[in-house]
């Protein structure tokens, strides 16, 4: 039960600070970003203990990706995605990917006339504009969060210690 939690626990707190996350790993150090954002990175020790309590020993992997896509009466017209393997041993690479598919600003627009202006929504960096100027058009916006963590080794392990347990119980009966 308790290893299960930690699980959702780890995909809930990358999902909501996956773009932050990656920006730290991908930078350890603790200055003021080129970008003047006024944003400063976490050190690494900081992440090891808010990373959401899961511990990735005893050969538990985990492994965390997400595919945006837009499609058009069936078509795929634009698609954003990445895909970390294993987040125990991700890459400068990885968390620049992951950093850039998610501060990423998707802009579909079918058919003429269509404008936009990324000014207008501010500071948001994020997310998916889609105009349309066409009847009868089938448009779907698709995000697939593809998680999933190797944990064999330590429901064996949780296994071993029911087995423990019940046996020092039933040597108490009799």
């Amino acid at each position: 039960m308790n290893s299960t939690l930690r699980v959702i626990f780890l995909g809930t707190t990358i999902f909501v600070g996956a773009a932050g996350w990656a920006s730290a790993l991908a930078d350890d150090s603790p200055t003021t970003p080129a970008d003047g954002s006024g944003w400063v990175p976490v050190s690494e020790q900081t992440l090891d203990e808010t990373r959401g309590g899961f511990d990735v020993g005893n050969g538990l992997m985990a492994s965390f990706g997400i595919n945006r896509a837009v499609y058009v009466n069936g078509n795929l017209v634009t698609q954003t995605s990445f895909n970390v393997p294993d987040i125990a041993r991700m890459t400068t690479t990885q968390a620049s990917a992951m950093s850039s598919a998610l501060n990423a600003m998707s802009i579909t627009q079918i058919g003429p006339n269509n404008t936009f202006d990324p000014s207008s929504l501010g500071q948001t960096s994020a997310g998916a504009v889609i105009q349309n100027t066409l009847n009868n058009q089938n448009i779907q916006s698709v995000t697939t969060l593809n998680t999933s963590v190797n944990s064999l080794n330590a429901f064996r392990s949780a296994n071993f210690q029911d087995a423990l347990q019940q046996a020092q119980l039933q040597s108490l009966v009799h």
